[in-house]
């Protein structure tokens, strides 16, 4: 029964999938085109840009091409009285129901390894191609004018940053109750300005060249100034990762995420985004786990015996889910709501209506409700 059950299940996953793919790199192949087309760009250019967005297209058809499949699969086997067999060879509604869910996790595995280590690289690769097709030009690695506080306070400006270089130019770094740095000797705690015309960023400190520090009294007029040729000064990493990144979120792997969204915190920035992203690379690939726990009880339950009910059910499912999960992202972004529980909501919700569902299954009173209702939907009362 399991073998046959997954069997089932696992070959029209992949015509799902299949489909949703290749459905999905199309549409993009159209939208692609009139830029190919302008910029005189061969067939192989398409085909790589297409190849690189697969990935991205996989994070979110895995678990579609699941619930579709689920739906469909039970209401065959519900049609054809196999279940019913099922049942009257002794197998439970919940042992039919353990090999797809088995499936869901699986699903889940891939998803989470697709979205977290193949997705970020391929985002990355397809932002460059497609900016050196539009502009002719490699993606500049090259960031200016940048603001951001440290741990300790400190107000930090970097006019240039050059990241292939690990080099910094025109920096300022201010701080109101004193820079207190080493080696310099000043003990006030009077507001102090350091000025720098280039640094060389290193694992754990800035060495600042051609520079100068200035010391302030408390009516602001200038106490102290001195020149120095070299400085090291202590800045936090995670900050520094944080201000310097140029890659979006999509594009980042979970370890880089995770520090993205520390250094956003400590740099005093608004961090709901980054902290939604990275519960997301968790709670996303979770989907196909959640659409299992969901469809199975539910279809089950229902005994409905159209295909075409079964893929009724399971786009009204997907759109219930991302419906959900947009305003959770919406609200997160606005400080509505925690974004850790933006990111979980649509797992928790539809998770926890499925998991109801599946422990309720081969329960007497259960069954019995669900019996007298599916008589009456039936005979229309």
């Amino acid at each position: 029964m399991r073998r046959y059950v997954s069997r089932q299940v696992i070959g029209l996953f992949f015509v799902s999938l299949f489909g949703l793919v290749l459905f999905t790199s199309l549409t993009l192949a159209v939208q692609l085109s009139d830029l190919i087309l302008t910029k005189s760009e061969s067939f192989p250019t398409i085909f790589k840009l297409l190849s690189l967005k697969i990935p991205d297209f996989l994070g979110f058809a895995l678990p579609i091409a699941l619930v579709v499949s689920t739906f469909i699969v039970l209401a065959r086997l519900i049609n054809n009285q196999e279940i019913l067999a099922f049942q009257l060879g002794g197998y439970s509604l919940k042992q039919i129901a353990y090999p797809i869910v088995l499936i869901g996790l699986l699903v889940s595995l891939a998803a989470f390894g697709i979205n977290n280590y193949l997705v970020p690289w391929a985002n990355l690769e397809y932002r460059k191609e497609i900016y050196r097709i539009a502009t002719d030009n490699p993606l500049p690695r090259i960031q200016s004018d940048l603001f951001f506080k440290d741990p300790e306070g400190r107000i930090i400006y970097v006019g240039r940053y050059i990241e292939n270089d690990d080099k910094v130019e025109d920096v300022l770094i201010f701080n109101s109750t004193g820079l207190n740095l080493p080696g310099i000797g000043k003990t006030e705690n009077y507001p102090e300005l350091l000025t720098s015309s280039s640094a060389e960023l290193t694992e754990d400190e800035w060495v600042l060249f051609g520079g100068q520090l200035i010391g302030l009294d408390a009516s602001g007029k200038v106490k102290y100034s001195m020149k120095f040729e070299e400085l090291k000064i202590n800045i936090d990493e995670n900050v520094e990762s944080f201000v310097f990144s140029s890659r979006k979120t999509t594009e980042m792997k979970l370890r880089e995420l995770w520090v993205k969204a520390r250094g956003a915190k400590k740099a005093g920035k608004a961090a709901a985004k980054l902290e939604f992203a990275l519960h997301s690379r968790f709670s996303q690939p979770l989907a196909g786990l959640v659409f299992v726990l969901f469809s199975v009880p539910l279809s089950l339950t229902l005994r409905y015996r159209s295909k075409a009910v079964g893929i009724l059910l399971a786009l009204l499912s997907v759109g219930g889910y991302q419906g959900v999960l947009l305003w959770a992202k919406s609200s997160a972004r606005q400080n509505a709501i925690d974004p850790a529980l933006g990111a979980w909501l649509p797992d928790i919700i539809f998770g926890s209506l499925g998991l109801i569902l599946f422990l309720a299954l081969d329960r007497s009173v259960f069954t019995s409700f669900v019996d007298k209702l599916n008589k009456k939907l039936k005979s229309g009362n």
